[in-house]
């Protein structure tokens, strides 16, 4: 027969909803337990009897298998009666609330401390219903396998089964019962523990909910206790990293030491030893770039709740974003790096029991248990990874809920701190970052220097203050040396010169002054080299004529233009060349020194209404106010034409060969427009509304 061993999950989740209750403490004034009830007294009853039928306790499946089912009963027994007393003990609590309510938090740490609890209970909340999730579907497992003992139970009495045989397959079937009932109680405790989770949450709500509105007070002692607080884990932090570097000089000493006969898993011991203080160094130092950070946002708090700041609601929607976002990925490498250690120390495990007695069994258990170290300090530091994203996250939710109860005042003076800080960062914006050579203690080495907004528009402004001091003082110059007599083209040539070496100096001094090094403008030295090599001229000349185009705007994007024989669309226009689109949609780049130096013909330059005409020959014997009604009414019913000027059809002339009239019309040049397609619609319109109207084409002329 198969042995039922009961999943080692739900006893592990049965001990830890238990384990639960160690954080609930009985009001003194609680009343007296109530009497068990008649099931608790029948476990108690099952659970004595199975106790006087137990011999001496053997290790040994083989010797007496009822034996061995019988003690998994009585364990599965003994855990039903306490889940009993724990939902019991739940219910007590749950029944007895405070009579008297508590007071809202007094002071920033007591707020956060309220915080804190209530998100611990929604995260409790959150993992007892995915537990409960477990538990149904093990119930609904567990159900089954007592419907198929039951049935092999009766299979067995049918057959005649000796007694023996019988009686064992009863206490199998009796286990697997407990278990399924284990199991149902374990919901139940879950229940029980939910309901109080959330009338403790409802309880810690209502605390928060009288903050609403309410200035919450910082008192020195609060500043006091976070400054203690820090300090006291950032000693201890230190203190941790002292000790663990002389562990580490101790494990280098001791691998330094070793002889080159050792074994290659003593070796890899040692090693190890010396990576465990190695990460846990790191940790440690990543412990206090967290607590620092900590510290940042302890300020924040402290801004905000005690010197009123607005920034610092500026600060938490700028900077908390991208500091959970480090934390969370620092929390996903932690992770990682714990599944690999699991997966290290669980190999090592399957190792040693398969084979316990191996000669190097005591190097592996070692091994193993430097692996289990290095699991401790990964999943400490996980625990401070999200005890600061928690802390974070806390802050942010608090701030933005005050913030959504601000008078228009406090919203002027949050819109305002945005408005700055918007400002600030645009003109700290670094566009780019240049390498210069600097010197230190005599040697010289790059160092980059970053490029940014407030120094681009600082370098122009300064600029234009030293021109217009040059051309003032260069002009004063020239009218100073005019009346000393000195030659009037000497003049104008030595100014010139002056100017032009006020503007060099302008121009180098504005940059110095802003901060932008001259190694940022090195590209234009090797850029004038190259475009001399290829023909600067043509080049200069078209960026030139680009330049006046986009300034004259003599056509504009969606102009239609022609150009000698080509006509069309300007879809493009770019420093050195513009781009027409034809009626057949190709693209043609013509240069803008063409365009600004031969005749263009800007079809849409003032407007974009166009005039059309469409020429018919008809019978000579044809009633021309007939042709002309009926080839207006055909105009009139296209609904692309212009209605103001509205077509008008005229009689142009007397041919050989019949009447000649003329519609004229117009139309709007609109992208997507084909004046070819209207043309032809028209013509078709015509024919029919001739064809109505009895009118008929002329015959060709007669040649000549």
């Amino acid at each position: 027969m198969t042995e039922h061993v009961f999943p080692r999950w739900i006893i592990g989740l049965a001990l830890g909803l238990m384990a639960c209750l160690a954080h609930a403490q009985t009001p003194p004034s609680a009343p007296a337990p109530a009497p068990a009830p008649a099931s608790t007294n029948a476990l108690a009853i099952r659970v004595d009897a199975l106790r006087a039928q137990l011999g001496p306790s053997t290790e040994s499946l083989s010797q007496d298998r009822a034996d061995f089912l019988r003690r998994q009963l009585l364990a599965s027994l003994e855990r039903r009666q306490d889940m009993v007393l724990a939902i019991r003990d739940v219910q007590r609590l749950s029944e007895n609330p405070a009579r008297t309510q508590a007071p809202p938090p007094q002071g920033v740490l007591a707020l956060d401390d309220l915080r804190r609890d209530l998100q611990r209970i929604d995260e409790e909340l959150a993992s007892g219903e995915r537990r409960h999730a477990l538990l149904e579907q093990e119930r609904t497992s567990m159900a089954t396998q007592l419907a198929n003992r039951v049935a092999a139970q009766r299979t067995l009495a049918d057959q005649g089964a000796a007694p023996d045989v019988q009686a064992l397959m009863k206490l199998e079937a009796e286990l697997v019962e407990s278990a399924t009932a284990e199991v149902d109680m374990m919901i139940r405790l879950g229940e029980v523990q939910q309901a109080y989770a959330k009338a403790q949450r409802d309880a810690i709500a209502a605390r928060l909910a009288q903050t609403r509105g309410r200035e919450v007070a910082v008192t020195p002692a609060d500043a006091a206790a976070v400054d203690a607080r820090l300090r006291a884990r950032g000693d201890e932090l230190r203190r941790h990293m002292g000790a663990t570097v002389v562990a580490r000089e101790r494990a280098r000493n001791e691998l330094a030491s070793a002889p080159p006969s050792l074994p290659p898993l003593q070796l890899e011991l040692l090693k190890e030893r010396i990576a465990n203080a190695d990460i846990d160094l790191e940790l440690a130092r990543e412990a206090l770039l967290n607590l620092s950070t900590e510290q940042i946002a302890w300020q924040t708090a402290l801004r905000f709740y005690r010197d009123h700041d607005e920034s610092a609601l500026v600060d938490a929607a700028r900077h908390g974003p991208e500091l959970i976002q480090r934390l969370q990925r620092r929390h996903d490498y932690l992770d990682t790096l714990s599944d690999q250690l699991l997966a290290r120390s669980g190999g090592l495990t399957t190792e040693l029991a398969q084979n316990p007695d191996a000669p190097d069994a005591a190097d592996k258990r070692a091994l193993r248990d430097v692996f289990d170290e290095r699991i401790r300090m990964v999943q400490l530091a996980r625990f401070d990874e999200n005890r600061l994203i928690d802390l974070v996250e806390r802050m942010r939710a608090d701030f933005d809920e005050r913030a959504s109860i601000y008078g228009w005042r406090e919203r002027l003076r949050l819109g305002w701190a945005f408005v700055r800080d918007g400002v600030s960062r645009f003109w700290n914006f670094e566009l780019f970052t240049v390498n210069q050579e600097i010197e230190v203690d005599g040697r010289k080495t790059q160092a980059p220097r970053g490029v940014i907004v407030g120094k681009v528009i600082q370098a122009p402004l300064l600029l234009v203050v030293g021109l217009f001091f040059a051309v003032k003082l260069t002009k004063w110059w020239e009218r100073w040396r005019r009346r000393s007599g000195m030659d009037d083209g000497r003049v104008r040539l030595m100014r010139r010169w002056i100017l032009a070496l006020l503007i060099a100096a302008c121009v180098l001094g504005s940059l110095v002054i802003a901060g932008i090094p001259l190694a940022a403008f090195a590209f234009i030295g090797g850029a004038v080299a190259i475009g001399i090599g290829f023909g600067m001229q043509s080049l200069f000349k078209n960026l030139i004529s680009g330049v006046l185009v986009l300034l004259e705007r003599p056509f504009r994007l969606g102009d239609v233009i022609e150009v000698g024989a080509l006509r069309g669309q300007v879809v493009d226009i770019d420093l050195r060349t513009s781009v027409v689109r034809d009626a057949d949609g190709a693209d043609t780049l013509i240069p803008n020194s063409v365009l600004m130096e031969e005749n263009v013909k800007n079809v849409t330059f003032r407007t974009r209404v166009q005039r059309q005409s469409l020429a018919v020959v008809v019978d000579g014997d044809s009633d021309p106010r007939t042709v002309s009604d009926a080839m207006r009414e055909a105009a009139e019913r296209h609904g692309q034409l212009r209605d103001d000027p509205e077509p008008t059809v005229l009689l142009e002339e007397f041919a050989d060969n019949g009447l000649r009239f003329a519609l004229i019309y117009w139309i709007e040049l609109v992208p997507g427009m084909d004046r070819r397609r209207i043309a032809s619609d028209l013509r078709l319109m015509i024919l029919g509304a001739f064809a109505d109207a009895g009118v008929k084409m002329a015959p060709p002329p007669k040649a000549h």
